[in-house]
């Protein structure tokens, strides 16, 4: 009788459910956009001083991305570097980068912790950065840093000397045609 008793009452694994969420497979768990900022100092080719490094890191599920790098004065974007990334992520989380098409590992010692993404990148001088999925706050300042980038890209072609070029319908000889690539 006891043991009809305790058949009746015991429990499925669906009635008690296990108290953690499980932990997604280290490729899966990269995927989406993280943030990190340092402080690290030095001057950028346009001579600008930096006083802080902000990054932004996107990992698309089919293994490509985009690193963007946000030199800052205080608040003042003074520079910015972005980069197509390709990426590989084994099963212990150490997460290989590579700048796009090439075989030029973009960081080493990238793995995943925690939730989180550590990286070094000792061609821009970044150790150690820690990065987490960004803040609206942080999502609102790379929104403005990308307004920025884009005004600068717009001011790169402007003539600074006010000279205006005649546009006619005369065709352009072999080394004054523009190159399509």
């Amino acid at each position: 009788m006891l043991a009809v008793l305790l058949a009746l009452t015991s429990c499925s694994k669906s009635d008690n459910p296990t108290p953690y969420p499980e932990t997604p497979a280290p490729a899966k768990a990269i995927i989406g956009e993280w943030f990190g900022q340092i402080m690290a100092g030095g001057m950028v080719s346009n001579n600008q001083f930096y006083d802080n490094i902000a990054m932004l890191m996107t990992f698309q599920a089919d293994g490509h991305g985009l690193i963007q790098q946000y030199f800052l004065n205080g608040d003042q974007l003074v520079y910015h570097l972005g980069h197509s990334t390709d990426y590989t992520v084994n099963d212990d989380g150490i997460v290989s980068i590579f700048i796009a098409g090439t075989n030029k590992p973009l960081g080493v010692d990238a793995h995943i912790v925690d939730g989180k993404v550590a990286v070094s990148i000792p061609d821009y001088f970044v150790y150690d950065l820690w990065l987490d999925h960004p803040t609206a706050v942080q999502q609102q300042l790379t929104r403005e840093w990308g307004v920025i980038i884009n005004q600068w890209q717009e001011n790169a072609g402007e003539d600074d000397d006010d000279t205006k070029t005649e546009v006619t319908t005369d065709g352009a000889d072999e080394p004054g045609r523009a190159r399509r690539h």
